[in-house]
């Protein structure tokens, strides 16, 4: 892959990460169209945490606030004992990685098969586009972040872990079940790009584990023009999904997957 082809995979990582048009279904066509050779699931673990840097940089306050709230549940009650609400979103972050985690493991090797099949991605593509109008159409969005409880949590963690297939978006399906539960949009994305943390630093550490540091430092200019793209359109697309949300801006994103995902298929 040239510096080139790693920059505009890092500016389409950025910008469809936060999007819900599913990020890894673009790349995994992008892909295909240059039809580079190198270890894929290993670049998409990049870019990934090129977006993840940009969360860090938009959430740093919420997520300061969740990690005070992890100090005062240590032994002995190290730090300060933290906002009751940061405590209770971060058990129920917890919980909701748990199903994201067993379904991310079990579809491991289908995902890998997915990012070579553009007209599975396809599919997948059309299956965001529904969740998408469906997700216009349902709950009455009243409940706030102090009305999150255990079922909500493990909804949506479902949803997330259906998210690891290529074309089927995470943000869309976390925040389409959000909805679902009759969760508020502003609360309903925030949850969702909480929920992302845990699930891409878990994929990234298990996909640079099983290729190994060697794999790493073999492409390492465009890894690293590829996270940074990722990090730069990330910030932006991450500011502007709120906005899509709570405007109930859904059903061009719906309409754009369909057209894509039928692309894909007839294409591929």
């Amino acid at each position: 892959m040239t510096l080139d082809q790693a920059l505009v995979l890092g500016v389409l990582q950025g910008v469809t990460e936060f999007l819900p048009v599913s990020s890894s279904g673009h790349l995994a066509l992008a892909q295909s169209l240059v039809d580079w050779q190198g270890p894929r699931l290993l670049f998409d673990v990049v870019v990934h945490l090129g977006t993840l840097a940009a969360i860090a940089l938009v959430l740093r306050g919420r997520l300061y606030g969740l990690a005070r709230a992890a100090l005062s549940f240590l032994p002995g009650g190290i730090g300060p004992p933290g906002n009751m609400l940061e405590r209770r979103w971060l058990l129920l972050l917890a919980l909701a990685s748990i199903p994201t985690a067993i379904i991310g493991f079990a579809l491991h090797d289908v995902v890998s098969a997915m990012h070579l099949r553009p007209r599975g991605v396809g599919g997948a593509l059309l299956v965001t586009a529904a969740l998408l109008v469906l997700s216009e159409r349902i709950g009455g969005r009243r409940r706030g972040p102090e009305a999150l409880g255990v079922a909500d949590a493990v909804v949506i963690g479902l949803a997330q872990g259906l998210g690891v297939v290529p074309g089927i978006s995470r943000s869309g399906a976390t925040i389409a079940a959000a909805l679902w539960r009759d969760v508020r949009g502003d609360v309903a994305v925030e949850f969702s790009i909480l929920l992302s943390v845990p699930a891409v630093l878990g994929a990234g550490l298990f996909e640079i584990q099983r290729s190994g540091l060697a794999t790493v430092g073999a492409d390492v200019f465009p890894l690293l023009a590829g996270f940074g793209a990722a990090f730069v359109a990330g910030t932006l697309s991450l500011n502007a999904l709120r906005w899509v949300v709570v405007g109930r801006r859904l059903l061009p994103f719906a309409v754009y997957c369909a057209l894509v995902g039928a692309g894909a298929i007839v294409l591929g």
